[in-house]
């Protein structure tokens, strides 16, 4: 018989694995387990630390960068706001700087008034010099030099008047301030400007410091002098050293060519050399931190110069991480510097190593723990193995009594008891099952709860967003409304202008886009109908895509049937916001050929319309609204030549955060567009749909239900168009307040207000507000709500609890959108409410509803002349729908042909009849303006409907 036999080495195996407790299979996989679990832990809570600590100190730093630029903004922008009132001094006779007692006390009071400037000084071309200084000891010096007289300049005490004392505190021989610095900086810029950095002529004190100065000259434009204002880099140092940035971080203010500026750790950024002031550069500083920071931004970018935007890096000083940003300085005058912000990364790591420790420990513990046990449960649940199976096929019958019964103390023993417990377990389990579901049940709830606070601070991240976003659009849009007022501008640059204006309006309506989505997702969002001019809607459309297309060189093309009503009653801001989502994205993705716009009346395609010649008077699908108005299905067509969309994507084109490949391809857009429209349009009672093919294009069509009005509910509704211009006489001098603490939204309010001849005053917090208040007494207040010190909540209460108080309007002015902020508002005591951006004519309205003011308007519709010089009488809709209905149509194809000779025959068939407007006519139709005679001619139709309607 054969011989069967087995290979040495699964002999050698099997023994050894025969050899291996039961014990040690279980535990030993659960130890190497639980081991690399607990380093993992441990490596991962020690990387956490340190990117929490870069985080926090990359924030930190952006903070603190923020607060020093913006401190060296208002510091830098003092001494010339100082130069250019002394300018204006000069100018109106205040000031004489040839009377040196005069104008030394005037210099002295600037400096009682203006903390930064150390020294204000006037040079003049002949050599004379006059100046006020503050000294070190916080006394003042008048110091004066009369090239007539003498060739030094003397410095004496200051009085507390300002005056000239006899005590003499110092002189210079042979000064001449034509030969300084600043003198010299002034000349060759012949602006304002600064000078370089250089050591103060001073005998009080080794100061360095830098002169804003500037020109002056006379009425006829010669040369006079120079006016400067210094300030001292010391104090620019004392400033640096009161931020408080960890422990051991720091700050300074370097000039591109590497000398030092100021810092927060020396007291002064030069050494003392016989008396002189030798500057410092940064890479020969004796603090390594600032040597070692200004050779690594030399490092990575080449040079200081390189620097035109903030930058942040780190690196490693002996060894330890240090953590830098860099953010550039310049104001426009000469100013260009670097800011440092130096953090170690010990700052913050001490922290994190305490916590990392304590981690480690605990981990620690934990596995020693989890050995033990693991240790334990293994003897546990080896014992019952044995009677396992006959105990798991009872226990399958559902006798949840059965236990394994076996008194072995290895690891079968310990395996019996374990299966014991499970049976225990499982016989709980069912009885305590309800309670399980219960404790589910709640938890669910939990979740719900948690998921709801979420959502809300979604929502207050959006109005937050919103809010920061709506202060700057508010001088966007205000400063562009008051350049249309200027008489200065040309018709080419009033449109510029226009266009500017409602592309702002338009950017306005897209930050509201994420705000809409969010409204509609609650089911918060409402129709808001009112009476519009959809002929105007649609022209102002054409200008602000216009010169988009004619930069792609697009054909921009927007067609109308003339049976389209011009007045209708819709929400006019949904339909602009529907056509502007479909109009920008056609030209966005058009490349080549056109963009086309087309409205018609709802049930015939736009083609259908068109082949009719001529038009029969339009028969609306007219239904009856609950109050008795008319109403009209219209339909809108967006078609364009471009690239189309894939049939894959329709599927999903109107989903929020959806884009197509042409989207994402052009790296724009937010996915956002089209499912609001379709909402809209939803909201509006139509529907929206698409069709489209790759490489030839796309159409977007929709239809909205509209109500029928005519000319006259539009004018009722609030005179379109018309604009004040001055005051009604015989009214009082009204006293505004404006508070606000940005200066570019309270200077917006008063370039629109102080034409009017208001008398205006400015507070930039709600505590200056009362304080003038309770001085002034003005007649009615713009509040900003949001405000530092105190805001516009308290300062209304407080002005509200008072009798006079009452007696004063308060309109609260905000960029908040949340409606529930409004109630807060007006609780306050606020008597109305207006939102960032406003509107000129929103703000002419409020003061006229709460003071009573009155205004003069401009006219409408200046009258227009021919090449004769003859006006041009308007002519109503009414006396226009007299003209023959088949002369009219005849009319309208002769234009849209373009035929002038046949255009010319149908005006003389009239002209007797009909003369003002044959004379209209031959006016537009000599200047090619087409489109306004086919408006005359849809007027005509919209009056005829409309009496027809009336019978």
């Amino acid at each position: 018989m054969p011989i069967v036999t087995i290979d040495p080495l699964k002999q050698t195996l099997a023994k050894t694995y025969r050899r291996v407790p039961l014990r040690a299979v279980l535990t030993v996989p659960l130890v190497l387990q639980i081991i690399g679990a607990v380093s993992l832990v441990g490596y991962l809570s020690f990387r956490n630390g340190q990117r929490s600590v870069e985080d926090l100190a990359n924030q930190l730093m952006s903070e603190v960068g923020y607060r020093v630029e913006q401190h060296l903004d208002n510091y830098l922008a003092i001494p010339h706001k100082i130069n250019q009132t002394n300018a204006n001094a000069i100018e109106l006779g205040i000031l004489d700087v040839s009377d040196f007692p005069l104008a030394g006390r005037y210099f002295w009071q600037q400096l009682q008034v203006f903390e930064p400037a150390s020294f204000i000084q006037f040079g003049s071309k002949q050599g004379d010099f006059i100046g006020a200084e503050r000294l070190k000891n916080g006394a003042f010096a008048i110091e004066i030099k009369n090239a007539q007289t003498a060739p030094d300049k003397y410095s004496y005490a200051a009085d507390p008047q300002g005056n000239i004392t006899t005590e003499r505190l110092g002189f210079k021989q042979n000064y001449d301030p034509r030969d300084r610095p600043w003198y010299k900086a002034a000349q060759k810029a012949q602006q304002p400007t600064w000078s370089e950095i250089y050591q103060f002529s001073t005998d009080t004190a080794v100061r360095l410091g830098i002169t804003a100065v500037q020109p002056f000259y006379d009425e006829e434009g010669t040369f006079q002098g120079i006016l400067g204002t210094d300030i001292v880099l010391s104090q620019l140092g004392d400033f640096l050293k009161t931020i408080e940035i960890g422990e051991s971080g720091h700050i300074f203010i370097v000039e591109r060519d590497e000398f030092l500026v100021a810092t927060s750790k020396l007291s002064q950024p030069f050494l003392l050399d016989e008396g002189k002031a030798q500057r410092i550069k940064a890479t020969d500083s004796d603090d390594p931190s600032i040597r070692s920071t200004v050779e690594q931004v030399q490092e990575r970018f080449g040079r200081l110069s390189a620097i035109d935007r903030p930058q942040k890096f780190s690196f490693e000083l002996a060894r330890e991480r240090q953590f830098v940003q860099i953010f550039p300085l310049s104001e426009g005058r000469g100013i260009d510097w670097l800011i440092a912000i130096v953090v170690p990364e010990d700052n913050f790591m001490e922290r994190v190593n305490t916590n990392t420790r304590t981690t480690i420990l605990l981990c620690l513990a934990a596995a020693l723990l989890a050995i033990l046990v693991s240790l334990v449960t293994a003897r546990w649940i080896t014992k019952p193995i044995l009677r396992l199976n006959d105990a798991a096929k009872d226990i399958a019958k559902g006798e949840w009594d059965k236990t394994v019964t076996l008194k072995r103390k290895d690891e079968l023993g310990q395996l019996a008891r374990a299966f014991n417990g499970m049976a225990s377990q499982l016989r709980e389990s069912f009885n305590t099952l309800e309670e399980r579901v219960e404790e589910r049940t709640f938890e669910l709830a939990r979740e719900k709860e948690k998921a709801e606070v979420a959502n809300q601070a979604k929502s207050t991240f959006l109005a937050n967003m919103s809010h920061e976003l709506r202060s700057p659009l508010n001088a966007i849009l205000g400063f562009t409304q008051i350049l249309l007022r200027s008489p200065n501008l040309n018709p080419q640059e009033q449109e510029n202008v226009s266009i500017i204006l409602r592309s702002g309006e338009h950017l306005l309506t897209l930050i509201n886009q994420v705000l809409d989505l969010s409204k509609i997702e609650a089911g918060r969002i409402a129709l808001n109908e009112k009476s519009v001019d959809l002929y105007r809607l649609l022209d102002d459309l054409e200008d602000m895509f216009q010169l988009r297309a004619e930069e792609k060189q697009l054909t921009l093309d927007f067609e109308r049937d003339a049976r389209v009503p011009r007045y209708i009653r819709t929400d006019e801001v949904k339909l602009r916001q529907v056509l502007i989502n479909l109009l920008n994205n056609a030209v966005k993705f058009t490349n080549a050929g056109g963009v086309m716009l087309r409205v018609a009346l709802s049930g015939e395609s736009f083609e259908e319309i068109q082949s009719e010649q001529p038009p029969v008077p339009p028969n609306l699908e007219e239904t009856e609204k609950q109050d008795g108005g008319k109403t009209v299905n219209l339909h809108f067509e967006v078609e364009d030549t471009g690239m189309g969309i894939a049939s894959e994507e329709l599927d999903c084109l109107f989903e929020a955060f959806v884009q197509t490949q042409a989207g994402k391809d052009s790296q724009e857009g937010t996915g956002l567009g089209l499912p609001i429209s379709r909402k809209f349009v939803r909201l509006m009672g139509g529907e929206i749909d698409v069709r489209s093919q790759l490489e030839r294009g796309t159409m977007f069509l929709f239809s909205i239900r509209a109500g029928v009005t005519d000319a006259r509910a539009l004018e009722e509704r609030g005179k379109i168009g018309r604009r004040a211009i001055a005051l009604e006489p015989n009214q009082p001098r009204y006293r505004i307040l404006l508070v606000d603490d940005r200066a570019t939204n309270r200077q917006l309010l008063v370039r629109l207000l102080n034409p009017f001849g208001f008398e205006l005053q400015e507070a930039e917090n709600g505590k200056n507000a009362i304080a003038i208040w309770e001085r002034w007494k003005p007649h009615l207040i713009f509040m900003d709500m949001r405000m530092p010190v105190m805001d516009g909540y308290e300062a209304t209460q407080r002005i509200k609890v008072t009798t006079q108080g009452n007696a004063t309007a308060i309109v609260a002015l905000t960029a908040s959108v949340l409606e529930e902020e409004k109630a807060i508002i007006l609780s306050a005591g606020c008597d109305d409410f207006m939102r960032k951006p406003f509107r000129e004519n929103d703000i002419f309205a409020v003061m006229s509803k709460h003071i009573g003011v009155r205004y003069v308007y401009e006219d409408l519709a200046p009258q227009e002349t021919t090449a004769n010089g003859e006006e041009l009488d308007a002519i109503s809709p009414e006396k226009i729908s007299r003209l023959p209905f088949e002369w009219a149509n005849n009319l309208e194809s002769a234009l849209r042909q373009g035929d002038l000779e046949l255009i010319a025959t149908l005006v003389e068939q009239i002209r007797t009849e009909h003369p003002q407007f044959a004379k209209i006519v031959t006016h537009y139709a000599e200047q090619f303006e087409f489109d306004k005679i086919l408006d005359l001619l849809a007027e005509s139709h919209q009056e005829r409907n409309y009496e027809s309607d009336t019978l």
